[in-house]
């Protein structure tokens, strides 16, 4: 909630430049269209590295926090999900931020009714979704909600710029090095994890995981090096003005 309230101030800050309608520079429309495909660059960035890696390593990080008891049962499906979950819940966020700081009047009720009715949807989907799946299904539910929302956010963003605003931009580089160190992972957990052997089994998962996440965030660094030391540059121009 916090992190959605910053992003809104952010985004509001830039489009006060003025607006499309007042008279807004194409300087201005092209700086706020980098300001949001900065912000959901750097999500979907952090979103795709738990991916990759969380569902894998789910049950290994349950089992070393609190044994068996815990991690045999549901809880790792539940925290494997959330992992995929956690993506959804921060593009919502941002991409609902940027509709919240530039929509008006008008934009601002149709996005209310329209979050009404995906409420309505999610109630009955939660519904159905617990008594089938439990924990599992309310992640589910909660996951079809935000990718609701999400796609009415991407809706008024694409018309917002016009059509000009790509959202396959919004992928950093390596994320095909992600998905590989994804199923590598997942492979591992698989051929390599001994539930029954946990302790004598877990090093090689836990090697293979590593070499993956050192390869992937390489990638990445390769990648979209000027972009993260942007975004470093910006939060410590950030500290120095609070």
């Amino acid at each position: 909630m916090l992190c959605a309230l910053s992003l809104d101030l952010y985004f509001s800050e830039r489009a006060n430049d003025g607006s499309l309608s007042t008279g807004q520079t194409p300087e201005n429309v092209s700086n706020l269209e980098g300001s949001l495909l900065g912000a959901l660059k750097l999500i979907t960035l952090i979103g795709l590295v738990v991916i990759s890696f969380g569902p894998s390593y789910s049950y290994t990080l349950l089992n070393l926090l609190y044994g068996r008891r815990y991690s045999d049962g549901e809880a790792t499906a539940v925290l494997r999900f959330y992992c995929v979950y956690i993506i959804f819940l921060a593009m919502n966020g941002t991409s609902e931020a940027f509709l919240h700081s530039v929509a008006n009047e008008s934009q601002l009720k149709q996005s209310n009714n329209m979050l009404l009715l995906f409420s309505a949807i999610y109630t009955v989907l939660n519904v159905a979704f617990i008594k089938s799946a439990g924990a599992v299904g309310l992640i589910a539910a909660n996951s079809v909600n935000m990718l609701l929302r999400i796609s009415y956010s991407a809706v008024f963003i694409n018309e917002y710029f016009k059509g000009s605003f790509s959202f396959y931009r919004c992928l950093p580089a390596g994320w095909g090095v992600l998905l590989i160190s994804g199923l590598t992972t997942a492979f591992s957990e698989r051929m390599f994890l001994n539930r029954n052997r946990f302790k004598q089994t877990l090093p090689i998962h836990m090697v293979i995981g590593i070499m993956c996440l050192g390869f992937s965030l390489l990638e990445i660094y390769r990648g979209e090096k000027q972009f993260l030391v942007s975004i470093i540059k910006s939060l410590k121009g950030h500290d120095i003005h609070t």
